[in-house]
């Protein structure tokens, strides 16, 4: 059998350590972890291996050459452009004349491969996929099988709601050359988003093998020292180099330890190395030839080889390459990356994160808090579910912001044109300025919508046709943080892929500069807001909402949005009283401040005979109705109401998150229309709300993310149907909910999801987001959150007590699975 292994990556997530490396070369206990791949299939009687090749092939070829040196025979194919997966694969197609393994040149596996194929020709499959459980699978592929091992679905990188197994790709693959009819050769194609679903709409079965066994996919930089840790306490079975001198620390030939150096396991330490005494190790990986001066204490750290380090100096958490020079007193801390050939001077200090490219020289008595060529990575993964936040000035910073816009910008051809806009506040306000700066400096064409709330800001790129926006603001959850949201051409938030390129470059500190000549132009749209509205009157009966003479009250942030909302209640001819409740000093209230005062603001609405309570977010997105006899509408019945609203103006097609009411699917009905369920964040909805939209030709508009539309839409329907909000909301059939949030680690939350699906494997279920199970008196919904290791459990049924009773059914289930 031949074999082929996938050696093309850059490892642009492990820079420094690979600005000057292709990945496949980065060393594990001072081998490149390609290697590792080499010996293991030599293991398994495979000698007939195939290496694809693209960034920086002369290296990978200079150091395993015909690969005699393991007693396997090595042929190279090259990639001029990426090709994807399975596109570089293609390129060793003639090679590839029988069954052949696929596996990766940059992780680390011990998994069995004989088994792996023995499982493939028992199955007399295409495709075998070799699959591994991991706790945390959100950065994998996650696969469904059926209990034949038959591959159901896959899932690319999901969301916790899209997390319904603990089985992930390994990227390693049993395939036959039949799979070469299925694309051509030089196209860019990937296994698992392109020829995977391929295959498996022709018909052909596709299976998975569970392996057992250690697999690591190294990624970034804190599993690439966990992958060593994990050898070195065998967890993983390789061989490594040296001789074990005690249960846990392995030293190379040439190195000797004196009797006051001090070693806590796991330690790898390299050939040729010298260690004066005084020395503390915890935790390390030190490479060839290093030398380490008196006095010095290392933990949890990865040194290559040729380093050294002066006299008192302390590496926590650090990663030094090859050749780095540091002199005495120095102090590095946590996940600091120090590139090839780096001099670091005396007394210096590197704070944690920062990153230092190649051959760069940091002088004496520095205190080093940012890197050298941009900044540190910031954190795992930038994006939650609405875009970029964390606290204002302190984890965003304007450095911080003009570094994020320039990787934004870095995604677009020069001269695209992107709308930026803010809310009111003072820090929004700054952290635009540097925006613009940061999309200025990588060539794009900058449009300041100004200050402007965001359901303005989707509707002016749109009208404006920009490539994308960015709307800085105050988080209505906690307005001591601030969003950075991304939009797209339509106004949509930025879907995953989008947002992992934007990581990408960040991360990698990828970013496009333009020269003097081609820095973006800037202008100002100030007019938006009048436009906005416009658009809004084209899709109501704006008279017969004035005849009615509307006379409300309204708990709303002045400074966001009085020149918009008083300017559309005027327009409208609607009455309003103010409640004057304004947020403190520079931040607005939180939202759940503002629904904290509905009971005032529903006895003002019951005192002063208005026909309705009205309260808004700063930002104008999120609406809470208070009927005329001060009843506050709930979530669920504003869920309906809308339901209600969009299928009088005609929608026959209505988007709903999977957590709507059952008695939505109920007025779809009555209307001859369809209900589509999708996942519940708002990014989704919308855009699939947008889709739906274009698809039927109707106007697109989004009243669960517009306040302010959705109150003129509430409005336009009240007067067509003479009909008040008590009597509206009386109209809607009761329902009860109950809601129960179950603490559950993240290692386990793959975990618990695979056992809830094998458990309601034969009930009705629904897979959108989470898992929605449908019961004879109504349905729950499980759903894993994205941001917090929580399980939220949602039940809706026909009385409270039965609610109650079938969430806490299945919050105890989720904690015995968590234990199980």
């Amino acid at each position: 059998m031949k074999a082929i292994i996938m050696a093309g990556g850059k490892g642009t997530r492990l820079r420094p350590l690979t600005c000057d490396l292709p990945k496949p070369l980065v060393p594990i206990l001072n081998k490149p972890v390609m290697e590792y791949s080499i010996e293991l299939l030599k293991e398994h009687r495979i000698t007939e291996i195939g290496v694809t090749t693209c960034y920086l092939p002369e290296m990978i070829r200079d150091y395993f050459g015909d690969g005699s040196r393991w007693g396997v025979k090595l042929y190279y194919f090259q990639e001029e452009e990426p090709l994807g997966t399975a596109g570089s694969v293609h390129n060793a197609s003639d090679f590839l004349d029988e069954t052949f393994v696929v596996i990766s040149g940059d992780a680390l596996t011990d998994i069995d491969l004989s088994q792996a194929i023995r499982y493939h020709q028992e199955k007399k499959s295409i495709a075998t996929l070799v699959l591994s459980r991991q706790e945390i699978p959100l950065e994998y592929g996650v696969v469904i099988t059926d209990e034949n091992g038959r591959i159901m679905r896959f899932l690319e990188k999901p969301s916790w709601g899209e997390v319904f197994s603990d089985l992930v790709n390994t990227g390693i693959y049993i395939l036959e050359p039949k799979i070469f009819e299925y694309y051509d050769h030089g196209v860019k194609f990937d296994f698992s988003k392109d020829l995977f679903p391929l295959l498996m709409q022709d018909g052909q079965t596709l299976y998975g093998f569970p392996a057992d066994g250690y697999w690591s996919d190294i990624g970034d930089l804190e599993q690439y020292m966990q992958t060593q840790f994990d050898i070195l306490t065998k967890k993983a079975d390789v061989y490594i180099r040296g001789r074990q001198i005690e249960e846990g620390i392995w030293i190379g030939e040439g190195t000797d330890i004196p009797g006051n150096v001090h070693l806590t396991a796991p330690v790898f330490i390299g050939e040729d190395v010298v260690i004066k005494p005084g020395t503390h190790l915890e935790a390390v990986v030190i490479g060839d030839y290093t030398i380490i001066e008196s006095g010095s204490s290392l933990k949890r750290s990865i040194l290559w080889s040729g380093v050294y380090l002066g006299r008192n100096t302390e590496i926590r958490a650090g990663f030094l390459c090859d050749g780095v020079k540091v002199k005495d007193n120095v102090r590095i801390f946590e996940g600091a990356a120090l590139g090839t050939d780096c001099t670091i001077g005396r007394n210096v200090t590197i704070q944690p994160g920062v990153k230092i490219w190649p051959m760069k020289v940091v002088e004496d008595y520095t205190n080093l808090n940012k890197s050298l060529v941009w900044a540190p990575k910031w954190r795992k993964r930038l994006f939650n579910t609405y875009g970029v936040h964390g606290l204002a000035n302190i984890e965003i910073t304007p450095e911080f912001a003009a570094k994020l816009a320039c990787a934004y910008g870095s995604t677009f051809e020069n001269g695209a044109e992107i709308a930026v806009s803010s809310d009111n506040f003072a820090v929004s306000k700054m952290l635009q300025k540097s925006v613009v700066a940061g999309l200025l400096s990588s060539g794009i064409r900058v449009v300041d919508l100004g200050e402007i709330p965001s359901p303005v800001a989707r509707y002016s790129i749109a009208s404006l046709e920009a490539s994308g926006g960015m709307h800085i603001r105050c988080c209505y959850d906690n307005p001591e943080e601030i969003i950075f949201e991304f939009m797209d051409e339509n106004g949509i938030n930025i879907n995953r892929s989008m947002e992992r390129e934007i990581e990408k470059k960040f991360f990698g500190e990828d970013f496009k500069r333009a020269d003097q000549e081609h820095v973006g132009e800037y202008y100002y749209a100030p007019q938006m807001i009048d436009s906005y509205l416009h658009g809004l009157e084209s899709l109501i009966n704006r008279d017969q909402i004035r005849r009615r003479r509307y006379r409300l009250v309204i708990d709303y942030e002045y400074d966001s949005l009085s020149q918009l909302l008083l300017n559309m209640l005027d327009r409208l001819g609607c009455e309003a009283e103010f409640t004057y409740n304004y947020g403190r000093g520079m931040r607005p209230l939180s939202f759940a401040e503002r629904l904290s005062t509905s009971n005032r603001i529903g006895q003002m609405v019951f005192d002063l005979e208005a026909d309705m309570g009205i309260i808004l977010d700063h930002n104008g997105e999120n609406l809470t109705l208070i009927t005329e006899s001060g009843r506050v509408v709930t979530e669920e019945e504003f869920q309906i109401l809308m339901a209600m609203v969009l299928l009088h103006q005609g929608v026959r097609r209505l988007v709903v998150p999977i957590s709507a009411p059952a008695y939505i699917d109920e007025l779809v009905e009555e209307y001859g229309g369809e209900i589509i369920r999708t996942r519940s964040d708002r990014p989704t909805i919308m855009r699939t709300f947008f889709d739906v939209a274009v698809e039927n030709g109707q106007p697109f508009i989004f009243p669960y993310s517009d306040g302010l539309a959705a109150l003129t839409l509430i409005l336009d329907f009240l007067a067509d149907q003479e009909i008040t909000p008590d009597e509206l909301i009386e109209s809607i059939p009761a329902f009860y909910t109950s809601l129960e949030d179950v603490d559950c680690p993240w290692e386990e939350k793959g975990k618990v999801m695979r056992k809830l699906i094998e458990t309601t494997r034969n009930d009705k279920v629904e897979l959108v987001d989470g898992v929605r199970i449908q019961h004879d008196h109504g349905w729950t919904w499980i759903y894993p959150d994205n941001d917090e290791p929580v399980f939220h459990v949602y039940t809706e049924a026909d009385n409270p007590e039965l609610a109650s009773q079938i969430s806490q059914e299945y919050a105890a289930m989720i904690e015995d699975f968590k234990t199980s």
